[in-house]
């Protein structure tokens, strides 16, 4: 009889080891798809640097006298032309001129926005010379626009 008794011992013994190791694991995996999970969800909150630029759909075009531009926003996000994050600038001959963008405001889907050119911050500009006119938004590192004019 004693061959009996030790037997059923080891046997529930072993059968007790078994539900605490699969709580362990259980428990174990939870947290690590709990981390997942939140890494996801939270991943805007964690880390700014990756925000989206705005989308928008920017004609350019100079004015008739050419002293100034036209900016036609045709569709997409608003646009802060106030707000540092945005900017204009105009590379002519390899040479980047930042624009005073302010007088553009917040251009909605549909409006137009007259920027009237400083020459006395840029080189004069002859018919036929080529000119690009970029909006950047420096937040996102994101370029919105870059149109190729010809004066």
């Amino acid at each position: 009889m004693p061959l009996k008794t030790s037997s059923i011992v080891k046997h529930s013994d072993e059968k007790g080891i078994a539900p605490v190791i699969g709580t362990a694991v259980t428990i174990v995996i939870v947290f690590i798809l709990a981390g997942l999970v939140s890494s996801v969800f939270f991943e805007e909150y964690g880390n700014p640097s990756h925000k989206i630029p705005p989308a928008a759909k920017l004609q350019i075009y100079f004015t008739g006298d050419e002293s100034s531009l036209e900016f036609k926003h045709e569709g997409g996000d608003q646009l802060f032309f106030g707000s540092p994050s945005l900017s204009v600038i105009m590379d002519i001959n390899g040479t980047s001129y930042p624009l005073n963008d302010s007088a553009l405001g917040t251009l909605e889907a549909g409006e137009k926005g007259v920027l009237a050119l400083n020459t006395s911050e840029l080189p004069e500009l002859k018919a036929g010379d080529l000119v690009s006119v970029k909006v950047v938004d420096y937040e996102s590192g994101g370029l919105i626009a870059k149109h190729e004019l010809e004066v």
